[in-house]
């Protein structure tokens, strides 16, 4: 178990992903809620807190990067990961740079590729939290 406090909201239009993402989080004890839509998402997001996003980069609306860039506004201390099988590698390169997103997984990813994203994910978010409860 990587964290008793950790929750994970996982957002694709494919609904055999979310049942493989949502399977990989109960095997591993991490709560995770499921939106098939950016637009689900956020409104998930304006009632359940969550500390990781895993979105995938193409969906109908609006593309995951466009999704977990107002996320990043308006919810900045969730830590962001892109998921696809096509990327723009420009505009992810660019996002991570700047720090709109923490992370890429290709898919299909390896289990232990997944795995390793959400605990660097996690510790990321518990660094985070510690320094800003720090004081200065």
């Amino acid at each position: 178990m990587m964290s008793e406090t950790l929750h994970i909201l996982c957002v694709d239009d494919e609904e055999h992903i979310l049942k493989t993402l949502e399977r990989f989080c109960h095997n591993e004890g991490i709560p995770m809620l499921a939106a098939s839509s950016a637009a689900e998402a956020l409104k998930l997001l304006e009632h359940k807190p969550v500390n990781i996003i895993i979105s995938d980069y193409q969906m109908p609306e609006t593309d995951g990067l466009v999704f977990l860039n107002e996320v990043s506004c308006r919810w900045p201390e969730t830590i962001r990961i892109i998921l696809s099988g096509f990327i723009e590698t420009t505009a992810v390169t660019q996002a991570l740079q700047e720090g709109k997103i923490f992370g890429f997984l290709p898919k299909p990813w390896q289990r232990s590729e997944l795995k390793s994203m959400i605990q660097a994910a996690a510790t990321q978010y518990q660094t985070n939290i510690c320094a800003k409860e720090t004081p200065s």
